[in-house]
């Protein structure tokens, strides 16, 4: 069985429907439409939708329908017991303020196995489960967040020539939403086969890809185009700090973490919020040692052509962070000990052509692995 989401979702949607169960990841079930879920309002489901769309942009995913149809697919949306009262009771989410939903394709409720969750992440027992992917999973953003890194992951392993989270981000945001068409069809493939094992070319595994194909795009025909393509939402820099609006403030922009200009990549359990830092509120993670997994981040660009003056702030950290200054067709490397620094420090002062893909990157590689690494605001003043 997949060690990430298994078929006990299928419980969820047969509960509602009499269709039968799968067993193993190995076959699948018919893909009939869910049924509507009594308990999500129409304000509550738009609003659900957002929540998926703007965590999904946060981490470079601009083409979010594809993650709601996933959804819609799984759960009909609904995260929260209350809003799906067929299926199993699962462990108490802060975003349900009550139990969240759980699949009981593993067997009956009192064996808490089952999916958790819109996405229904399942690693074995309900306890397993949230070991495997952190308590966050129990709420809407951490599941959604988590979805977004087993999409990509996926991507990555079967799309050839598809190396790395930029790269697998930048061929889902292609990704039309037509049936028939070759890079739609090819995703959905990949979601009925990594998803809920169903990888043969059999006419029920054909039906599951189109399930997940279809709920996508009528995602797209009922609230737009324009609502889920999030891909162009960074266009310029941000208005000054303090300023009413511009870039050429002598105050600078300021980016900073979670914002429009903000891409936050790699695994959702690597990352950690807390009220500290610019503004009273920065990220963290650990370093990693050379070859293993790396998180990072992306501070984007795209001010008109001319000499600035950049800075980060960087207290707060315990290692030495090394942050890669994209501009005007170069890369540069500037180091800084977070261990050391105390407000703004300077990067320095960079030629930027206002064109192509212009940023400040950080990632948590270092010699020394598992010390904090902060990755907080960003100013650019220009010159």
């Amino acid at each position: 069985m997949l060690s990430v989401v298994r078929t006990g979702v299928s419980a969820i949607r047969s509960a509602v429907l009499g269709t039968a169960l799968v067993a193993s990841a190995g076959a699948c079930a018919s893909d009939p439409a869910p049924a509507p879920s009594g308990g999500l309002t129409a304000a509550r489901r738009h609003d659900r939708l957002v929540l998926i769309r703007d965590t999904a942009a946060q981490m470079g995913l601009g083409n979010a329908a594809l993650l709601g149809g996933i959804a819609v697919s799984e759960t009909n949306l609904a995260h929260c017991w209350s809003e799906a009262t067929y299926a199993c009771m699962g462990p108490t989410s802060p975003s349900c303020d009550g139990p969240i939903i759980a699949g009981s394709a593993d067997g009956p409720c009192a064996a808490m196995q089952g999916g958790l969750g819109m996405f229904q992440f399942d690693a074995g027992t309900w306890s397993e489960t949230l070991a495997t992917y952190g308590d966050a999973i129990l709420t809407e953003t951490g599941n959604t967040a988590q979805a977004v890194s087993f999409v990509v992951d996926q991507i990555t392993r079967d799309v050839p020539g598809v190396t790395g989270w930029l790269a697998a981000v930048g061929w889902l945001n292609q990704v039309p939403l037509v049936t028939g068409e070759a890079m739609t069809e090819q995703w959905a493939q990949i979601m009925a086969c990594r998803y809920n094992g169903c990888c043969a070319t059999s006419a029920l595994c054909t039906q599951r890809a189109d399930g997940y194909r279809d709920h996508a795009i009528a995602l797209v025909g009922e609230l737009g185009a324009t609502f889920w393509q999030t891909a162009d939402r960074c266009t310029a820099l941000p208005p000054s700090a303090g300023a009413g609006s511009g870039a050429g403030s002598s105050a600078g922009s300021v980016i900073e973490p979670r914002d429009p200009c903000y891409l936050a990549a790699g695994d959702p359990r690597a990352w950690h919020a807390e009220a500290a830092g610019y503004a009273d509120h920065r990220e963290w993670a650990l370093t990693t040692a050379a070859g293993a997994p790396v998180s990072f981040a992306q501070w984007i660009l795209h001010p008109i052509a001319g000499r600035y003056h950049v800075e980060v702030y960087a207290a707060g950290g315990a290692a030495m962070a090394s942050y890669q200054v994209a501009h005007g067709g170069q890369t540069e490397p500037i180091s800084i000990d977070q261990s050391i620094a105390t407000g703004f420090v300077a990067l320095g002062d960079f030629d930027f052509t206002g064109e192509g893909d212009e940023h400040v990157e950080l990632d948590t590689t270092s010699p020394t692995p598992g010390a904090k690494l902060v990755f907080d605001a960003l100013r650019v003043t220009p010159l």
